[in-house]
């Protein structure tokens, strides 16, 4: 063998290997995307959800959405709260923030008839929560009425749900205003 062939067979094997390995790491890539797509946990604006929730602690959804969606526009989307098999009973209040937007905007939700809204802006359960049970925060969102979202931008609403037990003295440590 000539030197000028060692070097051709060396370059064909290199490409080759090369080629091999692309392929292993393409392939591999592929099933990784498509495993992480069937299994990703976003949430849209729409789906609905249940918020598990225990004593004195607070738990956040996060849903997105684009800017498609026209001021005052009602959007079905069930969220619930949930207390695992707790031995107390809890008292709760709810508040969600619109991240993405240069000022801060906030929903209003059609909630049910135990939710209402205090003037800090979180809305209150007026009863408590025992656990082991569901309650349905709300059916519905309707967009803010001066909302100025641009529909190739992507949002995100944060649902904040805070618990504390019912035997706290609630008006002192959340500083309720109704």
């Amino acid at each position: 063998m000539e030197k000028k062939d060692i070097a051709w067979l060396f370059a064909v094997i290199v490409v080759s290997v090369l080629l091999i390995v692309s392929i292993v790491l393409g392939l591999n890539g592929y099933y990784y995307s498509i495993a992480y797509t069937n299994t990703n946990a976003e949430f849209k604006v729409g789906d609905n959800v249940v918020i598990s929730v225990k004593p004195n602690q607070s738990e956040v959804v996060s849903f997105t959405f684009d800017g498609a969606f026209l001021p005052k526009e009602k959007i079905p989307h069930v969220i619930q709260i949930k207390a695992d098999k707790l031995e107390t009973n809890l008292k709760i209040r709810v508040k969600a923030q619109i991240f993405g937007m240069s000022e801060m905007r906030t929903f209003d939700f059609v909630t049910t008839n135990h939710f209402a809204r205090g003037l800090d802006g979180y809305y209150y359960f007026d009863d408590v929560l025992q656990g082991g049970s569901k309650l349905t925060f709300s059916n519905f969102i309707i967009m803010p009425e001066d909302s100025d979202f641009r529909s190739q931008e992507k949002y995100v609403l944060s649902v904040i749900v805070e618990t504390l037990d019912s035997t706290l003295d609630i008006d002192n440590i959340w500083v309720v205003e109704k």
